[in-house]
């Protein structure tokens, strides 16, 4: 059956699909929470993050990342409640010859989340904003993704 389903092009909702210029990226000025994303992302969607820009097919040259963290609500006791997580990536695409494809374009991802204020929960709390950083950068590299999918069709005559 999966061989089937594999055969007539199915492929599950969400999944990436990598343009063929994108197969093999090459990453210049990333943080390590953002290369660790884009190599996660990039291998199960069958790319590759090369180690020097003469191997990529296109290059990713991050200008600015910036994440913050905002209270939305506080308690009756006035501690903080919940949060708002906010991630932005300022990035430009090169193509493998070094001409620009995407000019400087920033992506923004947020999410929130509760944290109630004690000692029970404070640390499941951490390990719960750590997940949500991570798909904060998962949710940038998708769309810079698909920023560059839409380049790359304006580009193709």
């Amino acid at each position: 059956m999966a061989l089937l389903l594999s055969a007539c092009g199915y492929h599950l909702r969400g999944a990436l699909q990598l343009p063929e210029a994108m197969k093999k990226i090459y990453v210049s000025g990333a943080s390590a929470e953002l290369s660790a994303a884009i190599a996660y992302t990039f291998r199960s969607a069958s790319g590759e993050l090369v180690a020097t820009p003469a191997e990529a097919g296109m290059i990713l040259n991050v200008i600015k990342e910036d994440y913050q963290r905002r209270t939305i609500s506080l308690s009756n006791e006035g501690y903080s409640n919940e949060y708002e997580l906010i991630y932005r990536l300022t990035f430009d695409l090169l193509d493998k010859n070094g001409d620009e494809l995407v000019t400087k374009q920033t992506v923004e991802s947020s999410k929130s989340y509760y944290n109630e204020q004690s000692s029970d929960t404070l640390i499941s709390k951490d390990n719960e904003e750590a997940m949500l950083r991570e798909e904060l950068y998962t949710q940038a590299v998708r769309s810079v993704v698909e920023r560059a999918r839409a380049a790359l069709k304006k580009a193709m005559p």
